[in-house]
C-alpha cells in the first residue's frame, strides 16, 4: 500500500477520535512534538528498528514524552507499534497537521530571514497574512544566514523570495544573458 495513503488514514482516524473528544488542538501540539522527535537521529532509529520488540518501544516513547503528551497521542502510538507501522508515525503527524489547519483554516507559512527577527516582526508578519489571506496564519520563523538579507516567505507552497542572495543570482543571470 501507498506510504502517503496508510499515514492519511491513520491521520484522519486520530483527528476523528480527537474530535469526539473535544482534544484536536491538543493533539494538534502533541503532533508538533511528535515531528520534532522524529528529526532525532537516535529516536528515528528506534522507530526503524525491526529488531526491537514493539512493546520496548512503546515503553521507550512512553519514557521520552512522559507527561508531555496527551493520552490520545499514547494510545496512537502504541495502535501503530503493535501493528508494526511505528515507521509512520512521523508522516502521520505531519499529515495531522496538515488536516487539523484545514479543518479550522489554517494556513501553513514559513518566513525565513537571514537573522533573528524580533517578536515586533513577527507579530506584524502574520497580522499582514491573516488580513491577506483572511485565515489564520500559523507562521514559522527560521534563520538563514546564507539568503545574506531580505526574506523568504512561503504560505501553502506559494514563496515569495525577496532575498539578497536570489537578487544578487538574478543580477549574474542577467549579466550573464547580456
Amino acid at each position: 500500500m501507498n506510504t502517503n495513503r496508510v499515514t492519511v488514514r491513520y491521520a484522519k482516524a486520530l483527528y476523528a477520535f480527537a474530535e469526539e473528544h473535544n482534544k484536536t488542538e491538543v493533539v494538534n501540539n502533541d503532533m508538533r512534538l511528535i515531528s520534532q522527535l522524529v528529526n532525532i537521529p537516535e529516536f528515528r532509529n528506534m522507530l526503524e528498528n525491526p529488531v526491537i520488540f514493539p512493546s520496548k518501544k512503546i515503553e521507550t516513547f512512553n519514557k521520552i514524552v512522559k507527561n508531555k503528551v496527551d493520552d490520545i497521542t499514547k494510545t496512537f502510538f502504541k495502535l501503530l507499534a503493535e501493528n508494526k507501522r511505528e515507521v509512520y508515525l512521523g508522516a502521520a503527524a505531519r499529515n495531522y497537521g496538515a488536516i487539523f489547519r484545514k479543518k479550522n483554516n489554517i494556513k501553513a507559512a514559513e518566513f525565513i530571514t537571514a537573522f533573528n527577527p524580533d517578536k515586533n516582526l513577527y507579530e506584524k508578519v502574520s497580522k499582514i497574512l491573516e488580513e491577506q489571506y483572511n485565515s489564520k496564519i500559523d507562521l514559522t520563523v527560521k534563520t538563514d544566514k546564507s539568503i545574506i538579507g531580505g526574506f523568504v516567505l512561503t504560505v501553502d507552497g506559494m514563496q515569495y523570495d525577496a532575498s539578497v542572495a536570489e537578487k544578487l543570482k538574478n543580477v549574474k543571470k542577467d549579466m550573464l544573458n547580456a
